[in-house]
């Protein structure tokens, strides 16, 4: 874990603001749930409330953030303070059950042992049904001086009861020049990397990094090959579907397919300028050869029509639906 305060969240001000006049008001909803997409900071934005509840130096001052300075938040912010536990999946496939118990179950009744209150941070999306379950007294019932913060970005695969328990905080797409903001100030991106990256991040810093890190290589050969299919017949569109859907990344198949109809939408937008002769950059410069050959295929009108269908499917993906099955139908709607 690593973080900032409040005041340093680049993005998401209104979300920011509201938390603050929380905080300040000692009113801070016991059960949030910070919805959006993957990479947009609602993981450091729960770890900043985290201080900001914390904080010896905003309790003398009466404030509404954290210090980011006193060793208390230092401590919060390299994820070694006892009073705030972070819960993910780690190396396993989602959160198991017992796991869940030990860490946050097991711990939730205790009094802070240093702190004003303890905070729990929780990968929703990787919670079973099983966990989902066993957390509903807990969030029904919170102990006093228990803060729990459910991470999500397909929030409604949750259960409906988890979420009618918690109150939801919507967290949207950062603007490119926030993404690189963040990669140079947080990551040590260099400035010309970082708006590069930015422009195929669909405002996601997580996504921003992968990128950097390759898997944005096999994600745009899988985009290409579903606007190359696109051209042809049944058999070609549902060939290139099953190399969408097909997912040999540790990210998980919703996220990565999510992923993929990001770049989908970076490459149609390029085409929307290449088929309308604008001089506006390219996201995909690199590709201009290869898109320009499409073009013919995919004059303005099937641009506009395309990203109706990948908002669809972005849309069936937060409620579920399955990863297979979107492919398939965003390979023969395009």
């Amino acid at each position: 874990m690593s973080g900032v305060p409040l005041a340093d969240i680049i993005g998401h001000a209104s979300n920011v603001a509201l938390l603050r006049r929380a905080v300040a008001r000692g009113s801070v909803p016991q059960t949030l749930l910070f919805a959006g997409p993957a990479g947009v900071g609602k993981r450091a934005v729960a770890t900043a409330l985290a201080q900001a509840v914390n904080c010896p130096v905003r309790k003398q001052t009466g404030g509404d953030d954290g210090c980011g300075a006193c060793p208390r938040c230092q401590r919060i912010a390299r994820g070694q303070h006892t009073d705030v536990v972070v819960l993910d999946r780690g190396e396993d496939a989602s959160i198991k059950l017992k796991y869940l118990r030990e860490r946050v179950l097991e711990q939730v009744g205790y009094r802070p042992f240093e702190g004003e209150k303890r905070v729990f941070i929780i990968d929703a999306d990787d919670l079973r049904e099983d966990g989902q379950d066993a957390l509903l007294k807990t969030l029904e019932e919170p102990p006093p001086a228990v803060l729990l913060i459910l991470i999500a970005a397909y929030p409604d695969a949750l259960s409906a009861t988890v979420q009618s328990r918690c109150r939801r905080l919507r967290f949207g797409p950062l603007s490119d020049a926030d993404v690189a903001r963040v990669l140079t100030s947080r990551a040590g991106v260099d400035r010309a990397a970082a708006s590069a990256l930015a422009a195929g991040a669909a405002g996601s810093v997580g996504r921003a990094l992968e990128e950097q890190a390759g898997d944005v290589g096999d994600d745009r050969e899988a985009a290409m090959a579903v606007l190359a299919a696109a051209r042809h017949g049944v058999s070609e569109q549902l060939r290139a579907s099953a190399a969408l859907a097909k997912n040999d990344s540790d990210r998980r198949d919703r996220e990565a397919l999510s992923a993929r109809l990001e770049m989908l939408a970076s490459l149609l937008r390029d085409l929307g300028a290449l088929s309308c002769g604008s001089s506006e950059p390219l996201a995909n410069a690199d590709l201009e050869r290869e898109l320009r050959a499409l073009t013919r295929d995919f004059q303005v009108g099937r641009v506009v029509s395309g990203y109706a269908a990948l908002n669809r499917a972005q849309a069936a993906l937060e409620r579920n639906a399955s990863p297979k099955i979107v492919a398939d139908w965003v390979a023969l709607h395009l």
